[in-house]
């Protein structure tokens, strides 16, 4: 358009100046006539670079989206891939791929050291025990304790090895799931989670260990009812106690080894944990027939109740538990009860040196063994956790008001430590 007009002006320029010929107009005309197509070759170039610049982009554009969308298809692929051997590996048994990720081991030990005023001093080596775990899948557990008792076992030998655990739990829901095989039984604090560094004392309390035989396992069934509102309960049916007429408790336990199995045990617990830091739970046990290898009749029946609470440093637990025995057997057999308390405070030293933790415990109970044994004790004592799952312990007891201890002194002094892993 510059180009015409200024030939315009040129044009009229000369026209004012000179008429020009025809012969000179025709010439002024191809010379504008060339500027034009000219200038048209330029524009159409330049279009054209502008349409090939644009179909290259588009080009680009697909092969990106082709890219794209086979990058996907490769993905795809391999999520295929490791879903099914994952799933080859949860519906093959052991030895396939990935079993050793779901297989785990674990276990405690603890060492004592008693000492007595008018009794000989003892060392041992009480516990060295191993867990082992495997998840067949997502809902379904093998959980298995195996136990060595004082150090060595064998004919002659202090020791024992124990099969403590050995069960198959299947989690129905979130809230049901059962336990079948060998199980620990759900009474008190201590049978279930009695690892050295969860409780204060070198030695197991004995209201545990004499009313309550702990630890102690039967084998059976187990269901586990759990509520959104803090509250569980189970409920078993396993084997038994073969108790003597005796009466002693601790000696009626079989361990499930060729275990007489005339008569039923039934067991439940409610649980309450809904308060952070707080448990609170009752039990009972109940047995038609306790002595079953003996023409004896005994009906027995163990009830528990428990509060374990802590908040911050201080805790306390309480535990009282009763057996009500009746049948062929001495009347100072046929109640057995105990109960202890304890309060204690743990704090942090700092975070290279750990936890240290005091304790007080009061105990009072009454076994039955060859004659009722009455006892009182007073204990104090502290736990040292460098870090969480070891602990070194010491404690002294009033032993003074015990018949269990009567001849071995007034006093007991005991050190020990404890692992778990």
């Amino acid at each position: 358009m510059r180009l015409l007009l200024a030939g315009g002006l040129l044009l009229g320029g000369t026209l004012l100046a000179e008429t020009p010929s025809p012969e000179e107009m025709w010439a002024i005309i191809q010379q504008q006539q060339a500027e034009i197509e000219r200038l048209r070759s330029l524009v159409e170039e330049s279009q054209g670079e502008a349409t090939a610049a644009r179909g290259a982009a588009e080009e680009a554009q697909l092969a990106a989206t082709e890219a794209r969308t086979e990058s996907r298809q490769v993905q795809a692929r391999v999520e295929a891939t490791a879903l099914a051997v994952e799933e080859m590996g949860e519906s093959s048994g052991a030895g396939q791929v990935g079993w050793w990720d779901r297989t785990s081991i674990g276990g405690y030990g603890e060492l004592h050291a008693n000492f007595y005023e008018d009794a000989s001093d003892a060392i041992d080596f009480h516990r060295f025990v191993i867990f082992l775990n495997h998840q067949y899948n997502d809902w379904i557990g093998l959980y298995s304790e195996l136990e060595v008792e004082h150090s060595i076992a064998g004919d002659g030998q202090n020791g024992e090895v124990e099969l403590e655990q050995a069960f198959i739990r299947m989690d129905w829901t979130d809230r049901f799931s059962t336990d079948a095989g060998l199980f620990l039984m759900p009474v008190g604090i201590l049978n279930e989670i009695h690892e050295p560094n969860t409780f204060f004392g070198v030695e197991r309390n004995n209201i545990e260990s004499r009313i309550i035989p702990s630890t102690w396992w039967e084998a059976g069934v187990k269901g586990t009812w759990r509520f959104g509102n803090g509250i569980a309960v189970d409920g078993a049916v396993t084997s038994g106690l073969d108790m003597s007429p005796a009466g002693v408790i601790r000696g009626g336990r079989q361990k499930v080894s060729e275990a007489i199995n005339d008569v039923p045990a039934y067991s439940g617990r409610i649980r309450y944990t809904g308060i952070p830091g707080l448990e609170v739970a009752f039990s009972a046990f109940y047995q038609d027939d306790m002595a079953q290898s003996d023409p004896a009749d005994i009906q027995g029946l163990l009830t528990t109740a428990h509060v374990d609470y802590r908040k911050g440093g201080f805790g306390i637990r309480a535990l009282y538990a009763r057996w009500d025995l009746d049948g062929t057997l001495s009347a100072d057999a046929e109640e057995q009860f105990g109960y202890y308390l304890e309060p204690s405070y743990r704090w942090t030293i700092d975070d290279f040196f750990g936890d240290i933790g005091v304790y007080f415990r009061y105990s009072n109970y009454e076994y039955f063994s060859s004659r009722l044994l009455e006892n009182e004790i007073y204990e104090i004592g502290l736990n040292y956790w460098p870090v969480e799952m070891v602990v070194f312990k010491a404690d002294l007891q009033d032993i003074s008001q015990s018949d269990q201890y009567g001849s071995k002194g007034d006093f007991a002094f005991n050190l020990g430590v404890g692992y778990q892993f």
